[in-house]
């Protein structure tokens, strides 16, 4: 298996995060469809195994400080689709986003 760059770890991290915010437009653009919400569900879980994925491929050594703050950015944004994607489980609905997080975090 070839090495991985910090170069290309970050280019990963910025994959991810493109699909968990293509996952999140759909919950907003969906949130007044209350038949939406299957789909979305199904959007939002693959865009989370996918960045999972990713995460989980990145050696140690790519592993610098700008890429573990990537990374820990990335994951708090995942955990709250999560949370969303939780919801609509519950509730079966899409509903409002109060805490919109759209901005990822740049650190």
């Amino acid at each position: 298996m070839p090495e991985m760059s910090p170069g290309a770890a970050l280019r990963q991290i910025q994959q991810a995060q493109a699909g968990l915010k293509k996952a999140r437009q759909a919950l907003r653009l969906a949130k007044d469809d209350p038949h939406a919400a299957r789909g979305i569900l199904k959007v939002g879980w693959e865009s989370l195994i996918v960045t999972h994925r990713l995460l989980a491929t990145i050696p140690l050594d790519a592993a610098n400080e700008a890429v573990m703050t990537k990374q820990l950015a990335l994951q708090r944004y995942a955990t709250a689709l999560l949370v969303r994607l939780r919801r609509i489980v519950r509730t079966g609905t899409v509903g409002p986003d109060e805490d919109d997080l759209e901005d990822f975090d740049e650190n």
